[in-house]
């Protein structure tokens, strides 16, 4: 049976690791709220403004993580050593090309990639 809240709903899934199936980690709503598992509603976990991830609801102020091309790097910082890389459909840890992926997100969204990457991280 398919809900109508995933109809109408404009969300998204990742997943930890290389899974494609099964319990998300994160699911991003309207490309902007990050909520814990399968949750969508309540008080989001991270909100994703342009190319910066704020805690909670918060859209300004100083960013836990920002996004620049495909390089994740902490709070304000965009050059040094990058938290993650972001690859089509999930994230490797730090600036390899290869690995493990932290997170895959089978859309390929760059929002839940983003925000599930620095949730495997840091959260």
């Amino acid at each position: 049976m398919i809900r109508l809240t995933e109809v109408l709903g404009d969300y998204d899934r990742a997943f930890k690791g290389m899974s494609v199936a099964g319990s998300p980690f994160i699911t991003v709503v309207g490309n902007a709220r990050a909520f814990q598992g399968l949750s969508i509603s309540g008080s989001p976990l991270y909100t994703i403004q342009g190319n910066k991830l704020f805690k909670g609801m918060a859209i300004s102020g100083a960013p836990l993580a920002t996004l620049v091309g495909d390089l994740m790097f902490p709070g304000i910082q965009v050059s040094g050593e990058p938290l993650a890389r972001l690859k089509k459909t999930n994230s490797i840890k730090g600036i390899g090309f290869s690995g493990s992926p932290l997170v895959t997100v089978p859309s390929g969204n760059v929002a839940t990639l983003f925000a599930a990457t620095y949730h495997a991280l840091k959260g």
